[in-house]
């Protein structure tokens, strides 16, 4: 089957909402999505649509939504380290909540653009499809997987699986940068590997999902760059690229680090590929100042 990228099914009337809006990739894609219509942010702080997902009832959204609208699911408790330690309230956000408002959105014939994670696999050794079946360690990954079940016969919902997302206002690159700047010697972690994807590659995919759904005959997407990284590697390209008198010293990881996260996960790109229409750019493409 052949993946054509232009715009197709979307009518102006369809409005794409952005659930959870003030974080790394909401801001992004609320101020580079491109809709015929209107993009709206959603979320607890100064978004348009205000949302609490552990408060809120999904009924307070029935004069915002209609039917053919897409919703954009990035809103959750994200931090394996806080999901450990308090799991109870990870838990009701990250499953009961999100089910709830899933399951409501769908209802009203709202498509759902759901955004897991590639921890799902994290029980996996070797390269994963799209399609495997998740094998979660930890209570993070267990929580998405749990969504991702939940969802699986709905055909109004897509699951993309972010692998780490690297561009201007990542968490690691912002970490290499403040070392950088304060002359202070970072340590990093050794044998942490992730299928590293870039930014504007997440953008594209997301705005390809968006204006093709109907096209796209698979519901899971591996959003991940075409090979694995370790934390090393990606400190020295960064490095070259971007933080020339940045100071670091590769080390062992505390055992503490590894609750909650496991040192490699390898995914495949194929429909990650169909959706952007060209294969993933490596972190060796990057270009644009971080």
């Amino acid at each position: 089957m052949k993946y054509s990228l232009e715009k197709s099914n979307l009518k102006k009337t369809n409005k794409v909402f952005i659930f959870g809006a003030s974080g790394f990739i909401g801001k992004v894609l609320l101020g580079k999505i491109n809709n015929e219509s209107e993009t709206i942010g959603v979320g607890r702080k100064n978004e348009e649509v205000f949302f609490d997902l552990n408060y809120s009832d999904p009924k307070d959204l029935k004069s915002y939504v209609s039917k053919g609208d897409i919703w954009i699911f990035l809103a959750a408790i994200s931090s394996p380290d806080e999901c450990e330690s308090n799991p109870d309230l990870a838990f009701k956000v990250n499953v009961t909540k999100t089910k709830r408002l899933i399951g409501w959105l769908t209802s009203q014939g709202v498509k759902v653009i759901f955004t897991s994670s590639d921890a799902v696999y994290s029980g996996i050794d070797g390269c994963v499809d799209d399609d495997e079946t998740p094998r979660p360690i930890g209570v993070y990954a267990s929580h998405k997987a749990s969504v991702e079940n939940y969802v699986r016969d709905n055909s109004l919902v897509k699951v993309v699986r972010f692998s780490y997302i690297l561009g201007h206002g990542d968490k690691f690159s912002d970490m290499l940068r403040a070392s950088e700047k304060s002359n202070k010697k970072l340590d990093i972690f050794l044998g942490f590997e992730r299928c590293v994807v870039l930014l504007d590659d997440v953008v594209l995919g997301i705005q390809s999902l968006i204006d093709n759904w109907d096209r796209f005959d698979f519901k899971y997407i591996n959003f991940c760059g075409p090979f694995l990284v370790d934390r090393v590697e990606m400190t020295k390209i960064l490095k070259e690229k971007f933080f020339p008198s940045l100071d670091y010293y590769p080390r062992e990881a505390p055992t503490n680090f590894w609750i909650g996260r496991v040192k490699k996960i390898h995914l495949d790109h194929k429909n990650f590929s169909k959706v952007l229409g060209r294969s993933p750019k490596s972190i060796n493409e990057l270009l644009r100042d971080l």
